[in-house]
């Protein structure tokens, strides 16, 4: 059976959603106990992640509570849909730190 380069490229893509959440997780967490800038974690995890992968995996994360994301200036929480990236920070919720920390998993995250 013969697989076509067009299912290859989805399960190229598949995988590397999942391990790009955990490296995404693990960089937010860096800080632990302080929101990091959006645009300063995009900035730490180039050229390993695009912008578009960044942008896929906080959605992810932060929809499924690993991360909460806030606007820099007003401290309101927020979802990636309600401002422009370069206006959030984020922090690892203690459900992301729970998985870090191998207490749950997600079939999306890889740590």
């Amino acid at each position: 059976m013969e697989i076509k380069n067009d299912e290859i490229k989805k399960r190229m893509k598949q995988n590397r959603f999942v391990t790009n959440n955990g490296m995404v997780l693990r960089a937010a967490n860096a800080l632990r106990e302080k929101y990091v800038d959006l645009s300063e974690l995009r900035y730490a995890l180039e050229p390993s992640i695009t912008e578009a992968e960044l942008t896929d995996c906080i959605n992810y994360l932060s929809r499924s509570g690993f991360v909460e994301l806030r606007d820099v200036r007003t401290h309101e929480i927020k979802y990636l849909s309600d401002a422009d990236f370069e206006e959030l920070e984020a922090i690892v919720t203690p459900k992301g730190v729970q998985l870090l920390n191998g207490r749950i998993s997600d079939p999306c995250i890889t740590v």
